[in-house]
């Protein structure tokens, strides 16, 4: 889990949060970290769809949920970003196309994957066998859960300036609301 706290020794947030009651400042941090969450799922989807993934199959994976910190010491708003890591199936990324080998889809091969076309229901569905038998077979997958944790890891050094330049957005608009 990452967490990111903002520093008020910051002479910018400081100068915008002196005539600032407590509500006012709690309000701006709450939307300061509620957008930059938001900031974090928009950067990792176009990471994700840099891939080879389109963002309309892995959006819902992307849930953020509103929270206290309760653990740590520390209390005030939060947003916890969470990303589903499941593998997704190869045929909802893009269209398989026959090769010598098996079935590939955009960049990902899978070798000895079949398309079964006899009964409508497993119709357009890519499938490879677990074993060198005939059964079982699996529906071919692409892993997500590297993809996504190198996205992450080109995220986190940004967000603290970013939650950092909303925090400074918000505290001006709260001076502003009050004036």
């Amino acid at each position: 889990m990452l967490a990111v706290k903002v520093d008020f020794d910051d002479r910018a947030l400081r100068s915008f949060s002196a005539g600032l009651s407590v509500s006012a400042l709690e309000r701006a941090a709450k939307r300061a970290v509620r957008k930059t969450a938001l900031w974090v799922r928009t950067q990792l989807l176009r990471y994700l769809r840099d891939d080879g993934i389109r963002r309309k199959i892995i959006v819902h994976r992307v849930k953020l949920y509103d929270k206290a910190w309760r653990t740590g010491g520390g209390s005030g708003p939060a947003v916890k970003v969470w990303f589903g890591v499941n593998a997704v199936n190869a045929d909802e990324l893009g269209r398989p196309v026959k090769t010598a080998s098996g079935y590939r889809v955009r960049s990902w091969q899978f070798d000895a994957a079949f398309m079964p076309g006899i009964n409508p229901r497993y119709r357009g569905k890519l499938y490879q066998r677990t074993t060198r038998h005939r059964l079982p077979i699996q529906r071919a997958k692409v892993e997500v859960d590297e993809m996504a944790n190198d996205a992450f890891a080109l995220i986190v050094h940004q967000i603290p300036g970013r939650l950092r330049e909303l925090m400074a957005q918000e505290l001006r608009y709260e001076v502003e609301k009050v004036r």
